[in-house]
């Protein structure tokens, strides 16, 4: 009977993420706090603002309507698997010519910082770690993290996906206006990508 109801629960999710998202044609997912004017705000839970769905199911968007998608720290949340499905969502709902925007945290800067034995990179985020073999640990596991790219395992799996034309691009700059100075969280060397639907 719990079982049953919380199937129920989620359809019930589902189609209410379903009717906000109508009309919608910007992706703002896994968005915390950080909601922006004009898109859909999707997050596993929020305010009345915030869409709820879980990323880890398929987006309840028709194929071939979104003209961005925009997320921040969030692929190193979910496992291997879980980002190829989440990206292949992500191409299937946007136009020929969309672009996706990512920031993930870079395992190259996490390694830099390991092999300069720098500690204090994160400091004023309130993480110092107490040795650089810690550093490399906490920073590929702590916060959830499950999986920390690099940009070539990155451009690999869009590309598989079917995106092209995988750029790094500056943080909080890009070529098209609705993608500029989105990220909310302080700079730290991140991996800042945006590709290209077909």
């Amino acid at each position: 009977m719990a079982e049953w109801r919380e199937q129920r629960r989620a359809r019930a999710s589902i189609e209410r993420a379903r009717r906000r998202l109508l009309g919608v044609d910007k992706l703002h997912l896994a968005c915390g706090g950080n909601l922006l004017e004009g898109w859909g705000n999707v997050d596993l839970s929020g305010d009345d603002s915030v869409i709820a769905l879980d990323l880890t199911l398929p987006l309840p968007v028709s194929d071939g309507v979104i003209r961005f998608v925009y997320s921040e720290h969030f692929i190193e949340h979910l496992d291997f698997d879980e980002v190829r499905r989440f990206l292949s969502e992500c191409f299937r709902v946007m136009v020929s010519g969309g672009v996706i925007r990512l920031s993930t945290p870079d395992l190259r800067k996490v390694v830099d910082e390991y092999l300069a034995k720098r500690l204090d990179e994160w400091r004023d985020v309130g993480w110092l770690p107490a040795t650089a073999c810690r550093l490399v640990n906490e920073g590929l596991r702590s916060w959830g993290h499950k999986f920390v790219y690099d940009a070539d395992e990155l451009r690999k799996l869009l590309e598989d996906v079917g995106f092209v034309q995988v750029t790094a691009v500056a943080w909080r700059e890009s070529a098209h206006p609705e993608l500029s100075g989105l990220e909310c969280r302080p700079f730290h060397g991140e991996l800042v990508v945006e590709a290209c639907s077909l």
